[in-house]
């Protein structure tokens, strides 16, 4: 096939093709100030975490968190003590970019974010989804950012920064910055009003239906860059840092550096710019986890092992491969054959063996050339789910340059599309109701959609307003080296139409020029539905669609040296497509192409409209002159 646009593998019929289901409005950001381009999502359970532009009110120019749970449809209440200064810069909406990224750590969402301004300024954000409470510690207070003399090691309690802090003295609104190393003193975001000793504090950190925002550093040791990206590597927070590779927070405190020997770096001095993980297959058995870490697009390294395993430190890095990574941040994700991303030259995986595999799709095998031709790889997402791989990307290759989605089915090896609904950003989902995909549609601001790969009996084709159709194009027949033009007289489509559904059938030549055009039509009425009719007044079950060869009756025979079949429909319930058969007559003269590449020499035959007869040879053109056909 040349196109399978918005059709997806029948998960009843081998061989056969069905509409895909529209994708349905998850949210409109209702309640936000002005909002605009989402930026950044992740989802864990659900809930939908991410960040969203506002144009106006208080946070005017800048991202705002957001943690949207998909069973409720409502937002959680997100406490943001720290103002519009704890907030990223919102990123140009087109464009090259360092994508933000998301993962959870213990109980913190951490952000990373192009935005955040570093210095004395925030390094990264996340939110505080801890539930912890604390309030049997005091300390002294001193009329500035200091409270020393604390009753205990508050590190040891569970303190964090970035949790609130309350007690005579200190102003609403007012978070740990940081706490010192022995966790006997601390500093707070704003000065205190008044000076005391053993005062009573107060700490709390936010929970998963009232998250808490924070910002600033890693306590202790910090960041010395704003971090690229983050993963959760082992419990702990695996921060890209340009220009000193690695750093690596505390176990299960990603908020903490306690040592600053928590890094690694290969040493040849470029930059991580993506981070995902990977379960790795042993040659004696078992799995051992990794971390895969690109720099770019010239190679990847791989992270195994742990600071504080053991019997004494089993981390490790070690290089992959040359010449195979990344451009592409947002299309990583994990899959049954291991690791996916976009390369450069296409869709590759690192596998369970560690290797990283060709292209796939490559010389003509697939879908390659979009990929190939990539306009801002920055911006192209993809991510698995439901047995497919959906891959969004800008296409420099199409007219138009139009922003695009291709599917890659694991069980059939096989590509569709494209699909006419390109997500910017795509996360997959597993949980009910919306078990598929969340995604953020392509120059679409403020939604939030889900969006399902596998058809069922309840799905809708209608999205974003528009009616869903959908292309099925064959690849120019037939493929042989002959040198002769072609005949089709007879030729049969494999297909169930639904009810009150036509679908048009063309033939085109090599050059995309329609030979003929015919239309095939489904029951005109519908199934009888059970309590819907008057007893005695309506067929019993009516006239059900089903899969059968329906004949194409072309008004000419088809002559060309290759031909290709395109068939249109609008996307309905019970719609079917599988075989085109064709019989098809090698004729006994070359192509007009290639008489006309030798040169002087007699006519080719005409072409338009010929009267033909019951053997279906051509006698006369429509002008009326004789044909002589051997």
């Amino acid at each position: 096939m040349a196109l399978l646009s918005d059709l997806v593998p029948s998960p009843t019929q081998k061989g056969a093709w069905v509409p895909r289901p529209a994708s349905a409005l998850l949210t409109a950001f209702a309640g936000f100030a002005g909002p605009a381009q989402v930026t950044a999502l992740f989802q864990s359970g659900d809930i939908a975490y991410g960040m969203i532009s506002e144009t106006s009110g208080p946070f005017a120019g800048k991202d705002v968190p957001f943690a949207y749970n998909v069973v409720t449809s409502t937002f959680e209440t997100i406490n943001i003590p720290g103002g519009a200064a704890a907030l990223p810069t919102s990123p140009a909406a087109v464009g090259d970019w360092t994508p933000p990224t998301i993962d959870i750590v213990a109980s913190y969402v951490i952000f990373t974010h192009p935005g955040y301004p570093g210095g004395i300024g925030p390094f990264f954000g996340w939110l505080d989804i801890s539930g912890f409470s604390d309030n049997t510690h005091t300390g002294n207070t001193h009329s500035s950012t200091l409270i020393d003399s604390l009753s205990a090691n508050v590190l040891l309690a569970g303190w964090l920064p970035g949790m609130t802090i309350t007690g005579a003295g200190i102003s609403a609104n007012t978070t740990i910055k940081s706490i010192a190393s022995g966790g006997l003193s601390l500093t707070l975001s704003q000065t205190a009003t008044a000076s005391a000793n053993g005062v009573t504090l107060t700490v709390a950190g936010g929970g998963k239906s009232a998250p808490l925002y924070g910002a600033g550093n890693t306590n202790l040791n910090p960041l010395l860059a704003v971090p690229t990206a983050v993963a959760n590597f082992n419990g702990r927070a695996y921060f890209a840092v340009p220009g000193n590779g690695i750093q690596l927070s505390d176990s299960l405190v990603p908020l903490s550096i306690t040592n600053a020997s928590q890094g690694i770096n290969p040493g040849n001095g470029l930059d991580f710019t993506a981070l995902g993980g990977l379960p790795m297959s042993q040659t004696l058995g078992g799995i051992l986890q990794a971390l895969i870490c690109f720099q770019g697009d010239t190679g990847a390294y791989q992270i195994t092992g742990d600071p504080a395993a053991v019997g004494g430190s089993t981390l490790l890095m070690n290089q992959m491969g040359v010449g195979a990574g990344t451009l592409a941040p947002n299309t990583l994700c994990t899959t049954p054959l291991g690791l996916a991303f976009i390369a450069p030259d296409g869709l590759r995986f690192i596998e369970f063996s560690g290797q990283i595999s060709n292209p796939v799709g490559d010389n003509g095998d697939g879908v390659n050339l979009p990929f190939l031709n990539a306009i801002f790889p920055s911006r192209m997402a993809a991510a698995f789910n439901q047995n497919t791989l959906r891959i969004s990307v800008q296409n420099g290759a199409a007219i138009g340059q139009p922003t695009q989605e291709y599917w890659y089915d694991f069980s059939l090896k096989s590509w569709s599309g494209p699909h006419s609904f390109p997500a910017a950003l795509i996360v997959p989902f597993q949980g009910s109701p919306n078990h598929g995909f969340t995604i953020v549609g392509t120059g679409i601001n403020a939604k939030l959609w889900t969006s399902q790969s596998t058809p069922t009996s309840s799905d809708n084709y209608v999205e974003n307003g528009v009616a869903l159709s959908w292309v099925f194009r064959t690849v120019l027949l037939p493929d042989e080296d002959d040198m002769a033009e072609h005949k089709m007289v007879q030729a049969m489509f494999t297909a169930a139409i639904a009810h009150q559904q036509t679908i048009t059938i063309q033939c085109l030549d090599e050059g995309g020029n329609i030979l003929d055009t015919v239309s095939i039509m489904g029951p005109s009425a519908a199934d009888t539905i059970w309590g819907a009719f008057i007893w005695g007044q309506a067929n019993w079950g009516g006239p059900h669609t089903f899969l059968f060869q329906h004949p194409i009756f072309w008004h000419l025979p088809i002559i060309a040296k290759q031909m290709a079949i395109l068939i249109n429909g609008n996307s309905a319930q019970g719609t079917i497509l599988s075989n085109i058969d064709m019989q098809i007559e090698t004729l006994g003269y070359l192509s007009q192409a290639t008489l006309g590449a030798l040169g002087p020499g007699p006519p080719p035959p005409p072409t338009g409209n010929f009267l033909i007869d019951n053997l279906g040879n051509i006698i006369t053109d429509n002008l009326g002159n004789g044909i002589l056909v051997q």
